[in-house]
């Protein structure tokens, strides 16, 4: 007896059988497995816990040990500051400030004066300080949240670097949580309107951008009425 012959629809039908258990076998047995890719610059602890826990980690046990204390100890007189870098920008900061690279100068700054102004209508709230008088007269503005913009309170004390950490993100939320425990130290938990039309002390950072026309923008880390 010869060999049956298959005809087209036969063949069709053991070809389609035949590539369906191969597609059940795949869908039991895959070869290889789809994970999505981390996103660019999360790794380690980041990539586990989350940058903010990381970042109140390393803030810490610096912040009242070093970080407030440096600032108070080493914080240049407005006055005396802010003439000498309206004077000649690169040799103020090369005097009193630090930098990255060629980024602008961070510096450290305290002063005195009168509280003009408080902006509370803004997320990136304001309290605006007449400092000094005559040529020496600069209007300051202190960040008072719930917004902190910059990174000057970071980067002006010299204690916190990007070499110590992994990736940008880290290094970004240390300036984030140091802003916000700046905020919630000088103002104590007070209602900022509160120092309306009172004069005042401060300490705090900033950074200072040459081809900014607007008021420097201080992030403090203490405030405190004057009698």
């Amino acid at each position: 007896m010869g060999r049956p012959v298959l005809t087209t629809r036969t063949r069709f039908a053991v070809s389609a059988l035949a590539a369906c258990a191969i597609i059940v076998f795949l869908c039991l047995r895959p070869p290889f497995v789809i994970k999505p890719l981390q996103p660019a610059g999360i790794s380690g602890a980041a990539a586990v816990g989350g940058t903010a826990n990381d970042a109140n980690s390393f803030v810490d046990p610096i912040w009242k040990s070093q970080v407030i204390p440096t600032i108070l100890a080493k914080a240049v007189d407005a006055v005396v500051l802010l003439a000498e870098i309206r004077a000649n920008p690169e040799a103020a900061g090369q005097k009193y400030g630090r930098r990255e690279a060629s980024n602008p100068f961070n510096y450290m700054i305290k002063g005195s004066g009168k509280v003009t102004q408080v902006n509370t209508e803004s997320r990136a709230g304001t309290m605006t300080v007449e400092v000094g008088n005559g040529s020496n007269h600069e209007t300051i503005n202190l960040q008072i949240g719930p917004v902190v913009i910059g990174t000057a309170l970071r980067d002006a004390t010299g204690l916190v670097s990007f070499n110590q950490f992994t990736n940008q993100i880290d290094y970004a939320g240390v300036s984030k949580e140091m802003n916000l425990r700046a905020i919630k130290d000088a103002l104590a938990g007070g209602d900022p309107g509160g120092f309306a039309g009172k004069t005042i002390q401060f300490f705090g950072a900033f950074t200072f951008d040459p081809k900014s026309t607007s008021p420097i923008r201080v992030t403090p880390v203490k405030l405190a009425t004057e009698n």
